[in-house]
């Protein structure tokens, strides 16, 4: 059993380092992917040589974070998305290359006096003589080699729960249960961090670098730039398997940026599906449902840092017809505030 457990070892370190050569990772596989040669699956995916921690290699979403807006935070301390998951990292050709050209040189490296072994055991499993016979190369567009992959939206990144296994899955087949198999719920924990919350900028009245000390600021934001986001995850060459993650909006926090205020909190989405509204003639001397009220000025002491921070409901639904809710998460803007003192005359 040694050879066996120095494989898993040696095939773990390989798999789950981020400066291993170039691996199978899906060209839609989320932000950072690096570069690569495209090709494509039967399916008519597209797959990229990209780089083990580049993305979320290997599973797709739609749409692809585009960048322009921001990404969820959990307010659930307790809750993390998965360390690692299992999805396809090799073509048949690709494997044998990866192993040929890379894994087995290093197997002296890591671990020179059971290298021999190690190589041994794989051959008996993965070579020409094998069940596999030649790293399933006669089988290139059936399917593809999966292993476990890091998650790099993982809080801390650790991996140390991570076991590394190498297996065949079929196109039109699902993978074999396993702790770190993907399942539709695994899906749209993944996907958490890609759903793409616009860059909204709450609204003042008066203006924000026009506030007056006692007189209430109203707050709104816009139905428009408050409408349900979406996205969808699935596996490169594995359609049947995804689960689509919608974040809805429930109300938006206000912070002054001083304790030299009163925040009026009543800012939650209305059913037209704005927050608070602008300031009108016929609101004056009232305070706002959505706004504050600054008692201080800015003064030399520079601008108030005043935040609105959206709250999102999040919740999923899966290829199988599963379902259910993820933790709230939030996105919020900063923008400066400078509040005069209103200067009278006593005649």
């Amino acid at each position: 059993m040694r050879a066996v457990s120095s494989v898993a070892v040696l095939v773990g370190a390989l798999l789950l380092s981020a400066t291993a050569p170039a691996v199978a990772t899906d060209g839609g596989g989320g932000r950072g992917d690096r570069g690569g040669d495209v090709r494509g699956d039967r399916n008519g995916n597209k797959l990229k040589a990209g780089v083990s921690g580049a993305g979320v290699a290997g599973v797709v979403f739609d749409p692809p974070h585009s960048g322009d807006g921001g990404s969820l935070s959990g307010r659930q301390a307790n809750w993390s998305p998965p360390p690692c998951y299992y999805a396809p990292r090799w073509s048949a050709s690709e494997f044998k290359d990866w192993w040929d050209n890379y894994a087995k040189n290093e197997a002296y490296k890591t671990d020179p006096d059971n290298a021999q072994e190690i190589i041994d055991s794989h051959d008996e499993t993965y070579g020409e003589n094998s069940r596999h016979e030649d790293h399933n190369i006669g089988r290139e567009d059936e399917g593809a080699w999966w292993t476990v992959h890091s998650n790099p939206n993982h809080p801390d990144g650790s991996t140390a729960s991570c076991e590394s296994r190498i297996f065949w899955v079929d196109h039109d087949d699902t993978p074999p249960p396993h702790p770190n198999s993907p399942t539709p719920e695994m899906l749209a924990e993944l996907a958490y961090a890609e759903v793409e919350i616009p860059d909204v900028r709450a609204e003042l009245s008066p203006a924000a670098d026009a506030q007056k000390v006692n007189l209430a600021t109203w707050v709104w934001m816009d139905a428009s730039d408050l409408a349900p986001v979406s996205v969808t995850a699935s596996i490169s060459g594995y359609s049947q398997l995804s689960a689509t993650v919608t974040a809805t909006p429930s109300h938006v926090e206000l912070d002054a940026g001083t304790g030299d205020a009163t925040v009026h909190d009543g800012c939650d989405v209305g059913a037209d599906g704005a927050v608070g509204r602008p300031y009108a003639s016929a609101d004056a001397g009232t305070a706002p449902a959505c706004g504050l009220t600054y008692h201080r000025a800015t003064h030399d002491r520079g601008p108030y840092p005043f935040s609105a921070t959206v709250v999102w409901e999040v919740s999923w639904e899966g290829s199988d017809g599963s379902g259910a809710t993820l933790p709230d998460g939030e996105f919020g803007t900063t923008q400066d505030v400078t509040v005069q003192e209103i200067q009278t005359i006593v005649r």
